[in-house]
């Protein structure tokens, strides 16, 4: 992992569980599972369930149904909250995308979207989540009491100061000190990637200025109309 991924703790004892449930929860069960066995991803998963607990405590989440995860998402997404039940009849499954964890997104963002998410996790057990995955306004005053700024369909940004961002300076985890706004969402159907065609063959690039030659027909691609 390079500088800017999330950093993974030396494996941790089974103990201290995400969501502190009890040792016969399947949930307990499930974390003392992951940090117990042999695979890839057994220190990070053991520093998310240690950043998960943090959040939960810190700002009195109340929430003990968690399962966490890392899986391939689309590029993307930081990560998902699954409403309700999984497969596997477990509730509050939160999944991080381990694209962005072994990438160049910042820790600090990683951290941002995994409370994000367990708040999701509270307003299933304390409030009235939204239908069809929407952010209603109960999630969003929470978020942004905490400094996480969010829009209707989940897009996050995060306030100059908060503290979300006081709790990761405490722990020397560097944060911005400017406002994150919410990212601009682009317009359904727009989309950088133009259309270019060489009289045989149609393809698509976000190039402004491409300049290549079909091998079939011997063409010049050029900009479709």
């Amino acid at each position: 992992m390079n500088a800017g991924s999330i950093k993974a703790s030396q494996v941790h004892e089974p103990g201290n569980t995400v969501g502190h449930p009890t040792a016969r929860s399947v949930y307990g069960a499930l974390a003392e599972h992951q940090l117990k066995e042999v695979w890839h991803a057994r220190n990070l998963i053991g520093t998310l369930q240690e950043w998960s607990n943090r959040f939960i405590v810190e700002f009195k989440l109340d929430i003990a149904e968690v399962v966490l995860c890392v899986d391939d998402l689309p590029i993307s997404t930081f990560g998902h909250f699954r409403a309700g039940h999984n497969g596997f009849g477990l509730k509050g499954e939160i999944a991080l995308n381990a694209r962005h964890l072994s990438g160049p997104s910042g820790q600090w963002q990683v951290l941002g979207a995994l409370l994000k998410h367990l708040l999701h996790g509270w307003q299933q057990a304390h409030g009235t989540p939204a239908k069809r995955g929407h952010h209603n306004r109960e999630l969003r005053d929470k978020a942004a009491s905490i400094g996480l700024l969010l829009d209707e369909k989940g897009l996050l940004g995060f306030a100059a100061e908060s503290p979300f961002k006081d709790l990761l300076r405490r722990h020397d985890i560097a944060v911005p000190g400017e406002e994150v706004p919410i990212p601009e969402r682009r317009p359904r159907g727009e989309s950088k990637q133009k259309k270019w065609t060489c009289g045989c063959t149609n393809i698509r690039c976000a190039i402004p200025d491409l300049h290549a030659q079909c091998l079939k027909c011997a063409q010049v691609f050029r900009r479709a109309n």
